[in-house]
């Protein structure tokens, strides 16, 4: 054998040694992130009920517990028109957040509609279009059939006090102000109609 050959099959220690010191550091790398991934998602994710995890929406958040955050918004359907938050307190209130791009949005809010009418008297419904244009927001509320107010919040200033992680999200809200239940995705009827019961018997 030649010492050429020999060259070729010797591989130089320190050369050896980098490449696996270098492997080593990637692989912890991508553990630690992996683990402080896994941390950070088992922390912020709420609980869920067992009606919740079958249908795929979150029920839970921040502001369950807790006074819901006043505000004041101009009517979707009118600058001219003003709606306070705190205006519906004595009342139990179902408050919806949508857009007219948010396609599970258009999905739900006829079921909205038809739940605002049969329970009319008992619950008040209102509905808060986020990151839209006004136009856009009255026409889905048209094609909808919703009669029940509805702000208008195009620039999303709500989104951090409400802890919106994405649309539709629907808080459920007592006579006392209180959040009852906040869900986040697309509600089916047994859902509404099961947390509706919960916050006009609080």
């Amino acid at each position: 054998m030649s010492g050429s050959d020999k060259s070729k099959r010797i591989r130089h220690p320190v050369a050896t040694k980098k490449i696996v010191f270098i492997g080593l550091t990637s692989a912890l790398v991508i553990l630690i992130v992996f683990s402080v991934a896994a941390s950070l998602s088992s922390t912020r994710r709420p609980k869920q009920s067992p009606l919740a995890q079958a249908i795929g929406v979150e029920q839970g958040g921040p502001l369950v517990g807790k006074p819901a955050p006043d505000f004041t918004l101009t009517s979707v359907n009118s600058s001219a028109e003003h709606l306070k938050l705190s205006q519906f307190v004595g009342h139990p209130v179902v408050l919806n957040f949508f857009a007219s791009w948010c396609i599970p949005c258009k999905t739900e809010l006829p079921e909205f509609a038809a739940a605002s009418r049969k329970e009319s008297g008992k619950v008040d419904f209102i509905g808060v279009d986020e990151n839209d244009t006004r136009s856009a927001g009255s026409a889905i509320l048209r094609s909808s059939g919703v009669d029940f107010p509805a702000a208008f919040d195009g620039e999303g200033q709500l989104a951090s006090r409400f802890h919106l992680v994405g649309l539709p999200t629907t808080f459920f809200i007592n006579s006392k102000g209180t959040v009852v239940a906040a869900v986040a995705g697309q509600l089916t009827s047994a859902v509404l109609n099961a947390d509706i019961a919960r916050i006009i018997g609080s």
